[in-house]
């Protein structure tokens, strides 16, 4: 194992190295985050302390409430919280660098924060009325000040998109069904693949400052939209597959069709979603498995037949290739013929696509939080490095601040957060933390790392 990865001894109290390591740097719609939740017995105050100048490996300052959720952007940490037990959250805006709180607002049980820009926070309400139709509405609130800035009624948001657009789902015609057709298979059946019913559906980008439309499309029955996203909230792709194999692409920021082809289908689609550059993979009704089709030529170029749950892959990977993420290993797939190039067995859950190579987690049963992760080649698949012992801490990563973080318990309480360096596998100890259970859910801002661990927040700074 190179000199570089800092193994910690357990077994003795815990502290800091002298010099740690160099760093370098489905059945179901994706767009719908759910709201975390996580069950904690008391609350204290927050504690901003010593952020000024630091206490070494202990954070800068902790927040010791009811946290539920947490997001950072353009030097703010916005956390949802709890102000006591038994009332409803608040929502807090603190200053990264010392903690200081910025604005709070009070919120509901029933509403949840899903996407923050620099301008607004996001703020989604789910509801229904007496006769079960849906009147959940969506908020803007001002990042800067914690003021409602618009809100938009019997709407569900998809994501942000280019242009300062939020772009949202409107169910305009409830007496629709909105469910699949069981018709093709059983739907506990991971391996079938259900297309939904008929119905319409309407979406909307709205201008993220005043919540006011920029753009409406109406899909009519049978034509399923999809969503690409390399980074949720964040939307990177917008394009609709009709029944007759019309493929219309559209600009994110006007709803406006930029591309057009006709692929040459051969029955119902249940599903499609972007492939390699000018390839679409589309999932047939049942189980016919996963067909790349030509946008140019609108034919079929392969289709992937095997044992795996459907919506699993192939998707695009590796610049050129495709990626197939079984329950037991992860196959890599030429672009243009579909044939394997490699398998690894025991590897399962993606980390991180470089374009030359994947880092992912060793997946075991019954075990939900890996500490085994590998860096595989992408053209032989050989291992180019392998760390063990350290687990991720699953969260929210943004291009804005890059890192993938993992922690490792140091006793039945206390813990150390480290940055992973995807070079070599190496890890760089940010801090140490107490009474750390838990698996956190991790951000960052350009000079904070924010981690949220069963109700409590660490924030230390970002090396």
């Amino acid at each position: 194992m190179p000199d570089a990865i800092i193994e910690l001894d357990v077994s003795a109290p815990w502290e800091p190295p002298e010099q740690p390591g160099s760093v370098t740097a489905r059945r179901q719609r994706r767009w719908r985050r759910a709201a975390l939740a996580i069950a904690v017995f008391a609350a204290a105050a927050l504690l901003p302390g010593g952020a000024a100048d630091g206490h070494g490996y202990d954070p800068l300052y902790t927040a010791e409430f009811q946290v539920l959720a947490v997001d950072a952007v353009a030097g703010r940490i916005v956390v949802h919280r709890y102000a006591a037990v038994g009332s409803d959250p608040v929502a807090e805006a603190l200053d990264a660098a010392t903690g200081r709180v910025l604005w709070s607002r009070p919120g509901r049980s029933d509403e949840s924060y899903t996407g923050l820009t620099e301008r607004v926070a996001l703020v989604q309400t789910e509801r229904t009325d007496t006769s079960g139709v849906y009147t959940g509405f969506l908020l803007g609130v001002d990042a800067a000040t914690g003021r409602d800035r618009w809100r938009r009624d019997n709407v569900r948001l998809v994501g942000l998109a280019a242009g300062a657009t939020v772009v949202v789902q409107e169910p305009a015609w409830p007496d629709e069904d909105d469910g699949y057709d069981q018709s093709y298979g059983n739907p506990d059946d991971a391996s079938v693949a259900l297309p939904p019913l008929p119905h319409h559906e309407r979406y909307l980008g709205l201008d993220e400052s005043t919540g006011a439309p920029k753009w409406s499309i109406d899909l009519p029955p049978g034509t399923l939209p999809r969503f690409d996203y390399r980074d949720y909230p964040r939307i990177s792709g917008f394009a609709e597959l009709a029944p007759d194999g019309s493929l219309r692409v559209r600009d994110l920021a006007t709803g406006a069709v930029t591309e057009e082809h006709r692929l040459a289908l051969g029955g119902v689609v249940a599903q499609h979603y972007a492939g390699l550059p000018g390839q679409e993979v589309v999932l047939a009704a049942g189980r016919d498995g996963a067909s790349v089709y030509d946008w140019a030529t609108g034919r079929r170029l392969w289709r992937w037949t095997g044992a795996l749950p459907a919506y699993n892959g192939p998707v695009p990977c590796l610049r050129e290739r495709y990626c197939v993420f079984g329950d037991d290993d992860t196959a890599v797939l030429d672009g243009a013929s579909g044939s394997v190039l490699w398998r690894v067995r025991g590897y399962t859950a993606l980390l991180r696509d470089l374009g030359d190579r994947l880092l992912m987690f060793r997946q075991v049963a019954n075990e939900f939080h890996p500490d085994d992760v590998a860096a595989f080649d992408g053209a032989t698949g050989d291992v180019l490095w392998h760390r063990q012992g350290w687990f991720l801490a699953s969260g929210y990563f943004f291009p804005r601040a890059l890192g993938s973080y993992v922690w490792k318990p140091t006793s039945n309480t206390d813990a150390v957060v480290g940055e992973l360096d995807v070079a070599d596998g190496s890890i760089r100890v940010i801090g140490r933390a107490p009474d750390f259970y838990g698996t956190p859910q991790c951000t960052a801002t350009a000079t904070r790392v924010a981690c949220l661990a069963v109700g409590v927040l660490y924030v230390w700074r970002r090396p």
